[in-house]
């Protein structure tokens, strides 16, 4: 079951230095919990997200949110082409991780994105960042979605496709993250989160046990 907000956990920020493709994946919230946290519950979210993310041109991000109100059907289609391809993307790092080889349903999707994508994409400079545009021909759901295609298939073809992990927090996280660390024993996705609440409740079952 997925909700779209959860009062009962704290609500928390995806890690800005996780790669591109696992900050999409991780706007759901409690993966592995009996309920879901939904971050983008509508099309108009899916575009903030991007805004806030800062890929793209600020007049691309502009046009598509007008083209997208005038035709509700085309955002929805748009929006669920991006929760699609999310799922696909969590789907096959869980399998690289795992040394398991993914369904061909999602390599047919992420090949079928990949391959979508408009020749008139564009890379340009603004005040010393890199942004993608596009012209006003190319379709707006690809455009949008390019970039996180790539990062999953540069993650997936890539040296840490086996350092993809799950966070094992007992509250049901779930949340995807890159193991760097030496020994490749990291097991939550954030130790000033979900870490320390797990040494908190070791310590408290210590305690508790010791006291008895």
């Amino acid at each position: 079951m997925t909700v779209q907000n959860e009062e009962a956990r704290p609500r928390r920020a995806s890690h800005v230095d996780e790669e591109l493709a696992i900050r999409f994946v991780n706007t759901v919230a409690w993966r592995r919990a009996d309920e879901q946290e939904e971050r983008l519950p509508s099309a108009e979210a899916l575009l903030r997200w991007f805004a806030e993310a800062r890929l793209f041109d600020a007049g691309f991000l502009r046009a598509l949110s007008l083209e997208w109100k005038g035709d509700p059907v085309l955002a929805e289609n748009g929006y669920q082409t991006a929760l699609s391809l999310r799922e696909t993307i969590y789907r096959a790092l869980q399998s690289a991780a795992s040394d398991k080889a993914p369904a061909k349903t999602d390599l047919s999707l992420l090949s079928q994105l990949l391959n979508a994508g408009p020749p008139g994409m564009q890379l340009s400079v603004q005040r010393g960042r890199y942004l993608w545009n596009a012209d006003g021909h190319a379709n707006g759901v690809c455009v949008l979605l390019m970039p996180v295609v790539i990062s999953a298939l540069a993650l997936l073809t890539g040296p840490h496709s086996h350092k993809v992990k799950q966070c094992q927090d007992d509250r049901g996280c779930g949340w995807l993250f890159v193991d760097e660390s030496r020994a490749q024993n990291r097991r939550w996705c954030s130790m000033g989160d979900c870490g320390n609440r797990a040494k908190a409740r070791r310590h408290y079952v210590r305690q508790r046990d010791a006291d008895a």
